[in-house]
């Protein structure tokens, strides 16, 4: 009797641990990348752009994520490089994924310079900051 709980519970446990799920993966690739800034593509409706917060000791990496449902990111660089035309004394604000991210414009010698700013949701007493872009950068980041 012992033997047959014993091949019972062994044959139970290895059934457990056998069973293998495939989760499909969505394929992205690099849209743009520049020093501690890229533009991925996930899919064919999706985008990420991370930047690394020079806020942070460690530099950590913070996106934010939007979907191309008519040609958002056309409109995003559009509205970037608009800012970089007008250098606009208030920052642009956008909404992704529920955070609000402020695009920053600075003229520094003459040049005209966007920062990226966000407070994370998951943090929100934290204030993120990309490092300075030019518009040679978003050019390269947007592929343009």
């Amino acid at each position: 009797m012992k033997k047959i709980l014993f091949l019972t519970g062994l044959l139970f446990t290895v059934v457990s641990y056998s069973q293998i799920e495939f989760i499909e993966t969505t394929k992205t690739e690099i849209v743009g990348k520049i020093e501690y800034v890229y533009l991925e593509k996930i899919g064919d409706k999706a985008y990420n752009f991370y930047y690394k917060n020079i806020n942070d000791p460690i530099h950590e990496y913070v996106n934010f994520s939007f979907k191309n449902l008519d040609n958002d990111v056309e409109k995003l660089y559009q509205i970037i490089i608009k800012g970089f035309e007008e250098n606009p004394r208030d920052p642009y604000k956008i909404k992704a994924n529920g955070d609000v991210i402020w695009l920053k414009y600075a003229k520094q010698d003459g040049v005209v310079l966007l920062q990226i700013q966000q407070y994370v949701s998951r943090d929100p007493d934290v204030m993120t900051v990309s490092k300075l872009l030019t518009y040679e950068n978003i050019n390269r980041l947007f592929n343009k």
